[in-house]
């Protein structure tokens, strides 16, 4: 919620602790209790993601999450029949888990009973669609965050700054912190997303394609500094709305960690597309509320430091190389 892509990362855990569940770069650290709807998951002991609870049931993560498949050698999608996810909500220190067992947290902890992985993902490398819904075994006893519903389109037009938040290292190959982290980065323009992320192959790239404006959506100041960073898969893209947040988005994938110009990229879903299947499965996981002041409540956060502009990227060119789930 980038870098060498997570299933290579998942390759290193096989003596003990997982890899990060989020990273945050340029951020802070939270209040407890402060997201209380954050879910930490970690598939079959070694594989970490983050995801958001949007009902009492459900949590909304990446689609491209997943685990090491038996031998250790390629990764497994998320929702493969025999996968132990487990869960916790609402932690405010970082969990932890081994592949040994063991699943440390002061979160609600959950597993998964269901996992809707949405159709319209093409599989490990595609960009587009990259959303799936967990149903928990049992209802969560934490407040919930939804979705932006249709009426609340004015809440996340480009400029509208958004909050990201989540555990894991502060700076690329860091540590992790010992707490929820949070930042806020400006929503970003579609056109300027397409132009950080062109298509290899225009109009005929689905897998390893660029930026598309129906299932994706982007974040990040112009000259970097906060962003979210490895292995921050299905984390949440959250908005203001009057007194509470709505959920916008979930991380997707980008390249490098806070690279001036390379905004982060997340699954768009407040979009009708993606609003309208998790709505299929989770009615209320939706907003029914019209739209609301976008004023965003005073947060304190540290600015982005500056960076100095960088040279052309040689690699630019070849986005295959740099575009990687985070």
């Amino acid at each position: 919620m980038k870098r060498l892509i997570t299933f290579f990362a998942t390759l290193a855990l096989a003596l003990g602790v997982s890899s990060p569940a989020q990273a945050i770069v340029g951020g802070n650290d939270a209040a407890p209790g402060e997201y209380p709807y954050i879910a930490h998951i970690v598939i079959d002991g070694n594989f970490q993601c983050t995801g958001t609870l949007v009902a009492p049931r459900y949590v909304v993560t990446a689609a491209h999450c997943g685990s090491l498949a038996p031998g250790g050698i390629a990764n497994v999608p998320i929702g493969q029949p025999g996968q132990l996810i487990e869960l916790s909500i609402g932690a405010y220190r970082t969990p932890s888990s081994s592949l040994l067992g063991g699943y440390e947290s002061d979160g609600e902890q959950h597993v998964a009973k269901a996992v809707s992985v949405n159709p319209g993902w093409a599989g490990l490398g595609s960009v587009g669609h990259d959303a799936a819904v967990i149903e928990l075994d049992t209802p969560s006893q934490q407040q919930p965050v939804q979705i932006a519903s249709a009426a609340e389109r004015s809440l996340w037009t480009p400029g509208t700054l958004a909050t990201i938040a989540g555990f894991g290292v502060t700076e690329a190959d860091g540590e992790q912190p010992d707490t929820l982290q949070e930042a806020q980065v400006p929503i970003v323009a579609d056109a300027d997303a397409a132009a950080a992320y062109p298509y290899l192959v225009p109009g005929v790239d689905p897998l390893f394609g660029g930026f598309e404006s129906e299932t994706q959506l982007a974040a990040g100041f112009p000259q970097g500094g906060v962003d979210s960073c490895q292995g921050d898969s299905g984390g949440p893209l959250l908005v203001s709305a009057g007194t509470g947040m709505r959920l916008v988005g979930d991380t997707s994938y980008g390249a490098g960690c806070a690279d001036p110009g390379f905004p982060g990229v997340y699954g768009r879903l407040a979009g009708p597309a993606m609003r309208e299947w998790i709505a299929s499965i989770a009615p209320a996981a939706i907003s029914t509320a019209s739209a609301k002041s976008a004023k965003q409540p005073p947060k304190k956060h540290k600015k982005p430091k500056k960076h100095k502009k960088p040279a052309k990227h040689k690699k630019r060119a070849k986005r295959s190389s740099l575009r990687a789930y985070r």
